[in-house]
């Protein structure tokens, strides 16, 4: 019986690409697989060690013979038939992957791809920490769908090792508005629908796509309440953000008020149609958040000397206001349609100045008296 030889390899750089690759013999094929740039491998002794897995597996009997996929391929490949069917993570998953993820990584094997080298990345990319957890979590569900195509070989996800500190903390405190503040602000919106949509979101916490994707039929005037099932992104119609999202909000009298005031004066009041429905597409669409934010929201908040005013900081204001009123945190969870109530409660609004110093003058009364 013809003994099996231990095969070694050999490790060599190529000086035209700055790449070390690791050569070996698979049967009586010549196989080449590249190891990582010379920028992160600057030596030969850390490109053979980092050849190690790879001789092992030229020496398993039990290693397919089949080419080794790329990650651009198996990234394709999962935008392709694994998308999130939602437009707006769809689309931030495929730019995360084709502006950042793929000119880096695109052309390497996917067992070249390795944990140190993808943290060592993170910590060189100019971009927020929640933006690196993003385009982990997009290579972490390449790798997944990789392994279930069987063009990865079966075992624990690399991406699990890297890590994104400071992913979840905020980089600036988000911007919410007194009571006072807020009529300021609405006292430099005088066109409507545009004042009316401002008093809609601030008074019940919709996200700018679920204002959009207001439609009459939503509303049940008789029993007071409005259902959330919709939202409008970029002129595209789509489902809520989370199963928890679509929900029935209670109408306070006041604000349904205001809505019909709104309907009559609007050409498009059939149930079919759009709340906001834009006159340049005959009310085919609702007019587009974004632009309203740009061309009406932010100078009403720059007149009103309140900063940069955007519709999340309705949201993170409507937040605030129900802690005021003492709600409980579930009835506030709920309000806000949140999945999770540690959202409600370590991600949107914040205490204001007046309650904290009537707090804290309650405890210094305790002390001194």
């Amino acid at each position: 019986m013809k003994r099996v030889r231990y095969q070694n390899g050999s490790v060599f750089l190529d000086c035209r690409r700055n790449i070390w690759y690791f050569k070996w013999w698979d049967g009586a094929t010549r196989r080449t697989t590249p190891l990582g740039p010379l920028s992160e491998i600057p030596t030969r002794a850390k490109a053979c060690r980092m050849a190690e897995s790879h001789r092992l597996a030229a020496n398993n009997k039990t290693k397919p013979t089949g080419p080794v996929a790329k990650f651009g391929d198996a990234a394709q490949k999962y935008m392709a038939e694994r998308m999130p069917k939602r437009f707006t993570t769809g689309g931030g998953y495929r730019n995360n992957l084709k502006k950042h993820v793929l000119p880096k990584w695109g052309s390497l094997d996917l067992c070249a791809v390795k944990p140190l080298a993808v943290d060592r990345w993170f910590l060189t990319l100019p971009l927020a920490q929640k933006t690196k957890a993003h385009i982990k979590s997009v290579m972490r569900q390449v790798f997944e769908y990789a392994m279930l195509c069987e063009m990865f070989e079966t075992q624990r996800n690399p991406m699990d090792l890297v890590r994104i500190t400071g992913a979840t903390l905020r980089e600036e405190d988000p911007t919410v508005l007194t009571p006072e503040q807020f009529r300021r602000l609405l006292c430099n919106i005088i066109t409507e629908p545009h004042r009316t949509m401002v008093i809609v979101a601030i008074c019940l916490g919709l996200r700018r796509s679920e204002l959009a994707g207001l439609k009459w039929s939503d509303f049940d005037w008789l029993n007071q309440e409005v259902l959330v099932q919709r939202s409008v992104i970029a002129n595209r119609v789509d489902a809520v953000k989370t199963k928890r999202s679509k929900a029935r909000l209670p109408l306070d009298p006041a604000l349904i008020e205001v809505l019909q005031n709104w309907r009559s004066l609007s050409g498009f009041k059939a149930d079919d149609d759009w709340v906001w429905a834009s006159p340049w597409v005959a009310g085919a669409m609702p007019l587009y958040t974004n632009a309203i934010q740009r061309d009406y929201l932010i100078p009403a908040g720059e007149r009103a000397e309140l900063g940069k005013i955007g519709w999340h900081t309705l949201r993170h204001t409507y937040r605030s206001w129900l802690d005021q009123t003492k709600a409980p945190m579930t009835v506030q969870k709920d309000l806000m349609r949140h999945a999770d109530i540690k959202t409600t409660m370590n991600v949107y609004g914040k205490a204001m100045a007046e309650p904290m110093r009537e707090a804290n003058s309650e405890v210094v009364r305790l002390v001194i008296q």
